[in-house]
């Protein structure tokens, strides 16, 4: 089963926000001053009924505070994924696997070359696919059969590592962290494989900051559920006609 969630700083008003629209699932966006209080951010947590996920801060200047504290929180609220970048996994993967075997590391792909992409893929034990990331930087804006082409062939041979995905609403040519609803054209063959491969992490619709309005979260979320009673429609014809 997919199930989709939105991204944000672990704030109060935006939990509420993001349980309004419709969201039943969201990634904390980290840093080290939210990890200062981690208990903070656990209440929080507890409160609205989300499933959650982190994501470890991009840049970590207090390793002897702020590890500790990420795998505390990851504890607490027994968290399914934590997103972090290669340039922070590279240095701390072992002092965090350390203080917890277990924890869910999952290696978000970034700016990389067709062969630094597969690399990544190949290296890193738990992974956080960003599509859009993909597309545009991976593949240079190409043809969107090839982003499909390069899904396939992700999804056949490392399925089993995919711990989270990122999905805003890109297309090529057009600005990044489009709200989901933005690119349906892309959006729904990516939800259609995921689900093919039963993947079980949470789908992030990361926008920016300016479509981070009530509006447009429900739109993501209205969006979401019209894939979703495809999908049911048609398994279930198929299904009758087996």
């Amino acid at each position: 089963m997919l199930y989709l969630a939105t991204k944000f700083a672990p704030q109060a008003a935006l939990f509420e926000q993001a349980h309004r629209a419709g969201f039943r699932a969201a990634e904390m966006w980290l840093s080290e001053k939210f990890l200062a209080d981690v208990p903070a951010v656990v209440r929080l947590g507890r409160h609205y009924p989300l499933r959650l996920v982190a994501h470890a801060p991009n840049r970590i200047d207090w390793p002897e505070a702020t590890l500790p504290a990420l795998v505390r929180l990851a504890r607490e609220l027994a968290l399914s994924a934590v997103v972090i970048h290669q340039e922070m996994y590279d240095p701390h993967a072992a002092a965090l696997f350390a203080l917890e075997p277990t924890l869910p590391l999952a290696v978000e792909n970034g700016e990389l070359s067709p062969d630094e992409f597969w690399r990544w893929a190949e290296t890193n034990p738990g992974l956080t696919l960003d599509v859009e990331h993909l597309w545009k930087f991976t593949l240079q804006d190409g043809p969107f059969d090839e982003v499909m082409r390069t899904l396939d062939e992700f999804l056949a041979r490392f399925a089993r590592k995919l711990r989270h995905v990122h999905l805003p609403g890109y297309w090529a040519g057009m600005p990044v962290h489009r709200p989901m609803y933005a690119s349906r054209e892309l959006v729904f063959p990516v939800l259609d494989r995921l689900q093919a491969v039963g993947f079980g992490g949470l789908i992030v619709a990361e926008a920016a900051t300016a479509y981070q309005t009530d509006n447009d979260r429900r739109m993501d979320v209205l969006l979401f559920e019209t894939w979703r009673s495809e999908s049911e429609r048609i398994l279930g014809s198929l299904e009758n006609h087996s």
